[in-house]
């Protein structure tokens, strides 16, 4: 007989278990919600809800390796929805919930929950062991993506000298991205600060711009074209991915931001030589080949360029696609040319884990 070693099988009944705990819940819910439809003629938790949480956990195991981050948390928020629902029944004298319909809005309550825990649990748990990998591949598509912004918002048309300056430093520091993805000058300490800096203010701006569009849009459930309601799930899911890496490009530039710290010189000072070092470490020194920096500008450009003429939809929505789809579609143009993989999009494919 041949046995299997502790860890192995502890592993492997982990998985089992929370294998069957998550078709529980989707049982549970499943049958919670068609409850719910048939009373109220609508579904508990709306589509783009739904498509906000499966982004953050498809995210949550690229970043991880493994779903029990997100089950925990999910199973977590949720125990304490329904705790705390029962709860206000017990104190509230005048209550006329049964336990059903304290049922239902712990699952309608669960969403917002789940998402306060598992920001919560990434800036306390994650803010130093989680460190997204940037290359020049991924600061170059990033000013690219910049570019196209200014561009489609009509920045360029305004006589303002405070949005002039503002194109003047995308440009400058555009420039800066283009000229290290092109020539394979040594990546110094200083080139990757100011690199990685620039990528995470585009990341957050194009984070806030993304997070703002979404006000314009209606429930996903509520449109009958099913095409709407396809894309409005789409560009939540999108959010849901991006969330864990605004969360990180936020902690990293807040903290040069002056603080009551700034009275005492020497700790703002170990602080921003702290903060530097992470911006410099999370850079990588892989320099990508010239044959892959021409094949993303013409690709990206082309899209942005389509997307800019035909209006086909709006540029938050295809700048994050383009974030998310344009490592596998690199991929397979190596997998055809039979080249070596460049690491371009390493912040969205793989994560370097590093110890408190």
């Amino acid at each position: 007989m041949i046995s299997i070693p502790k860890n192995e099988s502890t592993i492997k009944f982990s998985k089992i278990l929370y294998f069957f705990l998550f078709i529980f819940f989707v049982v549970l819910y499943a049958i919670c919600d068609s409850n719910f439809y048939e009373t109220d003629g609508m579904h508990l938790i709306p589509l783009h809800i739904l498509a906000l949480i499966s982004g953050i956990i498809f995210e949550s195991k690229r970043i991880t390796k493994t779903w029990t981050t997100a089950a925990v948390i999910a199973i977590i928020s949720f125990i304490s929805t329904f705790c705390l629902g029962l709860y206000l029944y017990h104190i509230s004298p005048n209550s006329k919930f049964d336990l059903t319909q304290i049922l239902n809005l712990s699952i309608l309550a669960w969403p917002i929950v789940f998402f306060i825990l598992y920001v919560a649990f990434s800036l306390i748990f994650n803010k130093r062991r989680i460190a997204p990998q940037l290359t020049e591949g991924i600061t170059l598509i990033l000013s690219i993506s910049m570019i196209y912004w200014v561009i489609d918002n009509g920045l360029i048309r305004f006589d303002n000298i405070i949005l002039r300056t503002f194109i003047i430093i995308v440009i400058l520091l555009s420039l800066f991205s283009f000229y290290n993805a092109f020539s394979k000058a040594y990546l110094s300490d200083t080139k990757k600060l100011i690199l990685s800096i620039w990528s995470s203010i585009i990341m957050m701006f194009f984070a806030i711009d993304n997070l703002s569009g979404f006000f314009h849009n209606g429930n996903a459930v509520s449109t009958n074209e099913l095409i709407q309601a396809t894309y409005i799930a789409i560009q939540y899911f999108l959010l849901g991915i991006s969330s864990i890496y605004m969360i990180q490009n936020f902690m990293m530039l807040i903290g040069f931001l002056p603080s009551w710290k700034i009275f005492f010189f020497i700790e703002y000072s170990d602080t921003i030589r702290e903060l530097k070092n992470q911006h410099i470490d999370r850079y990588s020194d892989t320099q990508v080949s010239k044959s892959d920096s021409k094949f993303c500008i013409l690709f990206v450009s082309t899209i942005f360029f389509l997307n800019y003429y035909f209006e086909i939809v709006p540029r938050s929505f295809i700048i994050w696609l383009i974030f998310v789809t344009f490592p596998f579609l690199l991929m397979t143009y190596h997998h055809f040319l039979k080249k070596k993989k460049q690491p371009y999009f390493l912040f969205l494919r793989r994560n370097s884990f590093k110890n408190d």
